[in-house]
């Protein structure tokens, strides 16, 4: 008796230093509280904590009555941790939809509940009785029904649970492997402390190990949330990406955790960060290292709030409302690669923000190209406009100074053809310019606008009428607008002698509507068929930039322009509202003259 009576008194030594060992742990990780999982693995913790401590001090009292409150509340404490133990890895491994932890609460109460009051109830336990053993108050005693159920309960709760924690480490690669392995194996202990006591093995049956082998789970619990920094990540982001089955996109996408950490990427990011020749993976690398991208963290445990902040080139939005497309460049395989990059937050079933999903555009073509076409309008608007006024003026020199009716001829259509040309140049600058800066809506007095726009042409046609509604107004960009008519009218009067224009505008049921009507021979099917096909060929080409004007400064407030060649030409232009709507009486949202 001796070996069992130093053995009792090292279940109580033990019992208490699992119940120290588990209190500082809570202790330690009560600053993770808001990540996936921290909450309920903490209360699992404060569960064990009251068993360990309850389980040692009931070794020291010997009295029947007190024993059996002793016994009953120990348990009772116990029978929580399974339940909140699989809460935890429901959260933590990103399961917690359907069956979440406020699912077993009420279960786990209700055995509680009744294992807490064995002293009153024959439900739990029968038999029992005081067997000191050396000086530890040990007991013995049989279960009844509700004792198994309590028992089968909390062990198969938290076989569940090492089942998820498996499946992590099993699934998710080196990433969590550690962390929910340490975790899983942390549980054998205490199941086999349990079998132990159940089924009444070990040395003595009066002697219940359950508490004092809490402290290797104590143990590989402090290693993987101390040394390994569980929940520093955690495997909700990555199952949260899983969803969205990142590897059918075609385009580089990587998903980031909360700490702006890379967690998982698809086959199209390998190439594009050169990532797996070497054998590497970018698992765990900060996307500041890989790119040159502000990703901010999102808020441990918050709400989805639309998007990681975009630092630069705010181009577009993409993703979450209000989230701002951002410009990066790569270098891959020797070449610069310019991408946009669009936002969007992963949530998990709850709705708490756990990472960012980063989907990368590659826009290297297109950027090249606008490149070129700044270089093509510079040229237009400077070098273009200034070589062609130096020839048209000495052309328009030749012509007065000279006396060869030939070379005056000559003279003129040289002047004639520099000065179409600079025109052009002028067109193309003006609505350049209102492409870069964008649509500018604002009220706009209809009537005002398209009489400035016409009023150059008046002299050359035999009749140039504009009727507008009353006093109406469009939110629109004037512009733009008054690109729309100015051309119009302009290719009127260019290709019609003397002829009659019409310019009529009506506002109506949140369209702006205008018509510019002329009697002359029509616009030629060559003219209008690039801009049915949207684009020009060696073959098939527009003679000027008018129309094309026209129709890209349509195409920029959201309008759209239809031909009638029928009798005459009708040039019809419908623009509506843009970033608002009419009232019904064609006034748009802006009472005033500021741009919005």
């Amino acid at each position: 008796m001796s070996g069992l009576a130093a053995l009792s008194s090292w279940l109580a030594v033990g019992s208490l230093a699992a119940a120290g060992g588990t209190a500082a742990l809570v202790a330690y990780l009560w600053r993770h509280l808001g990540k996936p999982g921290a909450g309920w693995f903490v209360a699992t913790l404060v569960a064990q904590t009251l068993f360990c401590l309850l389980a040692g001090l009931s070794l020291t009292v010997g009295d029947p009555g007190a024993r059996l409150v002793l016994e009953a509340l120990t348990w009772a404490a116990l029978t929580w941790v399974g339940p909140l133990f699989l809460a935890f890895a429901l959260e933590y491994t990103g399961r917690s939809g359907l069956l979440d932890g406020w699912t077993v609460v009420p279960v786990a109460a209700l055995t509680s509940l009744v294992v807490a009051t064995a002293p009153v109830n024959d439900v739990v336990l029968r038999n029992f009785r005081v067997d000191p053993t050396g000086a530890a108050a040990t007991v013995s005693y049989a279960l009844e029904p509700w004792g198994l159920f309590a028992v089968a309960f909390g062990t198969g709760m938290a076989g569940v649970a090492v089942a998820l924690l498996l499946d992590t480490v099993l699934s998710y690669g080196p990433l969590y492997r550690r962390e929910a392995a340490a975790v899983a194996l942390s549980t054998v202990t205490p199941t086999l402390g349990v079998t132990m006591w159940v089924f009444d093995l070990g040395p003595d049956p009066s002697l219940a190990f359950v508490a004092v082998l809490f402290v290797p789970h104590v143990l590989l619990d402090a290693y993987a949330f101390v040394e390994s920094g569980m929940f520093e990540t955690n495997p909700t982001t990555r199952r949260a990406a899983d969803r969205t089955a990142i590897d059918d996109i075609g385009t580089p996408v990587l998903v980031v955790d909360p700490d702006a950490r890379v967690v998982d990427y698809n086959a199209a990011a390998d190439p594009l960060l050169e990532s797996g020749r070497d054998g590497t993976t970018l698992l765990g690398t900060p996307i500041s290292e890989l790119v040159d991208l502000d990703a901010d963290p999102v808020a441990d445990g918050g709400a989805a709030d639309g998007a990681v902040a975009g630092r630069a080139d705010p181009v577009g939005s993409a993703g979450d409302p209000g989230a701002a497309d951002e410009l990066v460049a790569v270098r891959s395989g020797g070449r610069r690669r310019e991408f946009l990059v669009s936002r969007s937050t992963l949530t998990d079933p709850k709705g708490a923000a756990v990472g960012t999903t980063l989907v990368f555009q590659d826009v290297t073509r297109e950027r090249r190209r606008e490149q070129r076409l700044d270089v093509l309008n510079r040229v237009l608007r400077h070098n273009l406009r200034n070589k062609m006024t130096a020839v048209a003026g000495n052309a328009e020199l030749i012509a007065d100074r000279s006396d060869d009716d030939r070379l005056v001829d000559s003279a003129d259509i040289i002047e004639g053809s520099a000065r179409e040309l600079i025109d052009i140049g002028e067109k193309a600058r003006a609505f350049e310019q209102c492409r870069r800066d964008g649509p500018r809506y604002r009220s706009t007095p209809v009537a005002e606008v398209i009489s400035g726009a016409v009023a150059d042409y008046r002299e050359a046609a035999a009749s140039l009428d504009v009727t507008v509604d009353g006093d109406a107004t469009a939110a629109t960009d004037p512009r733009l607008l008054r690109l729309v008519v100015a051309n119009l009218v302009e290719n009127s009067v260019d290709h019609v002698d003397d002829p009659t224009v019409s310019v009529t505008a009506t506002v109506d049921a949140g369209e702006l509507r205008v018509t510019v009507a002329d009697d002359g021979p029509g616009i030629p099917e060559a003219e209008l068929a690039p801009l049915d096909a949207g684009a020009e060929t060696q073959l098939n080409h527009a003679t000027g930039i008018g129309l094309w004007v026209v129709q890209w400064s349509a195409d920029a407030l959201g309008g759209s322009v239809s031909f009638d060649t029928d009798d005459g030409t009708t040039v019809t232009v419908r623009l509506p509202d843009g970033p608002g709507g009419f009232d019904g009486n064609g006034a748009g949202p802006a009472s005033d003259d500021t741009d919005t």
